[in-house]
This record gives structure tokens, C-alpha cells and sequence, in this order.
């Protein structure tokens, strides 16, 4: 059997974009193996901000219920077979290599137009249906990689629930201009006759675009319910979701409005027929972590390492930020890729810190880390900025100099954040 580095390079070669958009590579692909997906109940989640939050909020209830739960994300942060979950474990890398073995041996069957080929998350879908198929799945929590309507993942019949997690700008060349262009791609994970739980707090003109489509194809409207923030520190998030109390060990405010979407989510599934008592959603909700979203993993100095890779996500840490850490003392660590909104990302991150450790992520779409530097001496001219190149030296660094009292944010990309955890793994610091 080819090895698990070997798999990986046969995964990555398929490249990112395979043609025209469209469902017909993914479909004729499952069709070849036998649709696996047909097997398997979803929650379907999409969104361009929290959908990973939703995603493991709903999956911790429903495994604290007693279901065998899938869960199916991207990107990873630091091992490939994170996107893969079965109960909170990892698909074991001799599974990942045996299924990937079977689907690239039935992609080599099929007949493509010209120009056109399986690209790296259509294969990677079509390995996940077939692992979660193998494993007897009660329930998938799948979330959407890019978009909605062309997406691999929307090749699924009607979920039991469709989920908007909250909509911003991001992926303009692929999705739209607008908020309102983008949310109408994303809302084509709505089925006739299904549900759509929205987020509860989205700009009006998205509420709109989701309502609507709801209406085009008889789907049922539901708005998650707003959350009452209790309080909000370093040991996590409590919050108050239609008159009942929960702690979240996820950190920053927006937490609790990804956990009120989940809330819904999980009241709907009840409503048809499912069993997730409240306390399995209490307990649930209290064990869900996710690896990279304003994670602390080190304190005296505080080091928090977030993936925040757009406006919408860098406001969400400012704001946590501003709401733990008001008496300053902030180190970056900062990479971005260059197909974002990096200057504004930038903007309101360096407004917040002392000093800026500058980094490149090892991606062909990163921002150079001297371009990044040249840019922050710019909008801020007495700002202490030092260009590490690598997120190793630039951790190294910005630790050692950070008093116990300061922070260290290591932020602006979820490849900065991978690399930043492996770093610490390896024991750099």
C-alpha cells in the first residue's frame, strides 16, 4: 500500500481549481463508487465565518446524545486527517491511505470533458463519503469548502438541517462582489422541502437572500435565537440561548452567537424525531474545542494562536482582544496570504500591538514577509516591527522578549497558525 506521505502527495496534485464550476466531477465520481453519500444523514453548514465552531458545537451534542457522528471540515491545522472525523477521532492514516488507493483507482475510470479534472476537495469529499459510509455514520456534520453552490460537499440530497453560519466578505473572485452575491451562492445548500437554520446575526439584505431562496424552493426560515452574553474571559465564553445557561470553553463573543446557531440546529433535529436531550447539549457545548480559533495553548506570557484570515474574522480577536487584553502589551506573530484583504486585516490588527513579528507562511499564496513589514512601518510608523521570514524564529522571538504579563497573538492565516503549533510541538519553545 502507498505510505501516508506518498497519499498525501497524491491527494495534493490534484491542485486546487479542476474546471468549469460545476457538480457533474464529484457526482460521476461517488456515482463510480457507488454514491456513498446516499448512505448517510447530513448537516449541511455554510457560511464564511464560524462554520467550524457550528460544526463542532453540533457534532459534541450529538455524539453527548450517543449518535456515531461524523464530521468532515477544512482546512487542517496540523495533520491532513483532522478533516476526517468519526466521534472526535481522526481517520487513521492507514484508512486515509487504503480509501484514497480505492478512489483514485475509480477516478482513473472515469471520462472527463477536456480541460477538466477531480481536483483536491472533490477527491478529498469523495474519500471522506466513503470513510463515514464505511464507519455507519448516524449523522455527518459536513461543512462546505468554498461557496455553496458548486461546492463538492452540496452533491448531498436534502440534509436534516441546512446551516447559514455568519456571511461576509471573502472569496470575492470565486463567489461575488457583495455580501448579498455571496450569501445567494451559499444559499444553494438549500433543498426543496428542507430547513435553513440562519445565523442570528446577519446583515438584513442576507437575511433577505436566505428568506427568499427558502421561499423559491419550500424551505422552511428558521433564525437562530439571540444569545445573552454572560461573560466572556480566557477560561472560555458563558452565555444565555433561549432562557437556558451554557459555558463554552471557545473564547470571544461571536461564540456564543456560533453556539446559538448550533442550539437551533439541534431543536430542529429533535423536532424530527432525533433524541439530544439538554444535557447532552450543555456537555456538549462545554467539551467542543477547535484547534487555531483563539486558542490559547501557553500562558505567563499569554500565547494565543488564531487562524483569522479575513476583515470579518480579524474584527471577531480585535474584539476579543480589546474585551481580555485592554492593558495592551501585544506581540504579533503575522502572516497572511496575498488573495485576502490583507490590508485591512492589517490595519486593525497592528493598531492593537507593541510589536510585530512578520512572517511568510510556507504557501504558493503568501504575502511576502517584507512586503507585510514595509506595509506595517507604513500605517504604523512607530510600531516595532521585525521580519522573521519563518513562524519558528518569529515565535522564538516574540516569546522570549514577552514579559509574563504581555501576549503573544499569533494571527492573520490558518496556514501561520498550522505551522505555529507544529513549531510548538517540536518544542521550539
Amino acid at each position: 500500500m502507498v505510505g501516508y506521505e506518498q497519499t498525501l502527495e497524491r491527494i495534493h496534485a490534484h491542485g486546487r481549481f479542476s474546471g468549469t464550476p460545476c457538480l457533474d466531477r464529484i457526482r460521476a465520481l461517488l456515482a463510480i463508487l457507488g454514491n456513498p453519500q446516499k448512505k448517510l444523514k447530513f448537516i449541511h453548514v455554510a457560511g464564511t465565518n464560524g462554520k467550524g465552531s457550528i460544526a463542532v458545537l453540533s457534532a459534541s451534542a450529538l455524539q453527548q446524545a450517543g449518535y456515531k457522528t461524523g464530521l468532515y471540515t477544512s482546512p487542517f491545522i496540523m495533520d491532513f486527517c483532522e478533516r476526517i472525523r468519526v466521534n472526535e477521532q481522526m481517520i487513521p492514516r492507514e484508512d486515509l491511505c487504503r480509501i484514497a488507493a480505492q478512489v483514485a483507482e475509480k477516478e482513473q475510470q472515469l471520462i472527463l470533458p477536456e480541460g477538466e479534472h477531480i481536483g483536491e476537495f472533490e477527491f478529498t469529499t469523495a474519500c471522506a463519503m466513503q470513510y463515514f459510509a464505511e464507519q455507519a455514520c448516524d449523522i455527518v456534520v459536513l461543512e462546505v469548502g468554498l461557496g455553496g453552490r458548486y461546492d463538492a460537499t452540496n452533491i448531498i440530497d436534502a440534509p436534516e438541517v441546512a446551516v447559514m453560519a455568519h456571511v461576509a466578505l471573502d472569496h470575492m473572485a470565486v463567489l461575488g462582489n457583495t455580501v448579498e452575491e455571496i450569501a445567494a451562492d451559499k444559499s444553494h445548500i438549500v433543498k426543496p422541502d428542507s430547513v435553513l437554520v440562519n445565523y442570528p446575526e446577519q446583515k438584513d439584505s442576507v437575511d433577505d437572500v436566505l428568506a427568499r431562496r427558502c421561499y423559491e424552493v419550500t424551505a422552511q426560515y428558521i433564525k437562530a435565537p439571540m444569545p445573552e452574553i454572560a461573560s466572556c474571559t480566557l477560561e472560555g465564553t458563558d452565555c444565555v440561548i433561549d432562557g437556558k445557561p451554557f459555558h463554552l470553553r471557545l473564547i470571544g463573543r461571536h461564540q456564543a452567537y456560533n453556539a446559538a446557531t448550533a442550539y437551533a440546529v439541534l431543536q430542529v433535529l429533535n423536532k424530527k424525531g432525533w433524541h439530544i436531550s439538554a444535557q447532552a447539549i450543555t456537555d456538549g457545548f462545554a467539551r467542543a474545542g477547535i484547534a487555531g480559533r483563539q486558542e490559547i495553548v501557553q500562558t505567563e506570557p499569554l500565547l494565543m494562536i488564531d487562524g483569522a484570515h479575513n476583515v470579518d474574522g480579524v474584527t471577531a480577536l480585535c474584539a476579543t482582544l480589546d474585551d481580555l487584553l485592554p492593558a495592551g502589551g501585544i506581540s504579533l506573530v503575522l502572516g497572511m496570504v496575498a488573495d485576502k484583504q490583507y490590508e485591512a486585516c492589517v490595519q486593525m490588527l497592528v493598531r492593537r500591538a507593541d510589536s510585530v513579528y512578520t512572517v511568510q507562511p510556507d504557501n504558493p499564496r503568501a504575502l511576502d514577509s517584507r512586503t507585510l513589514t514595509t506595509m506595517i512601518r507604513t500605517f504604523s510608523p512607530y510600531c516595532n516591527v521585525i521580519d522573521c521570514g519563518d513562524v519558528p524564529s518569529a515565535l522564538k522571538r516574540a516569546v522570549r522578549y514577552a514579559d509574563e504579563s504581555d501576549a503573544v497573538i499569533v494571527c492573520g492565516s490558518l496556514y501561520v497558525a498550522g505551522e505555529a503549533k507544529n513549531a510548538l510541538a517540536d518544542g521550539i519553545i
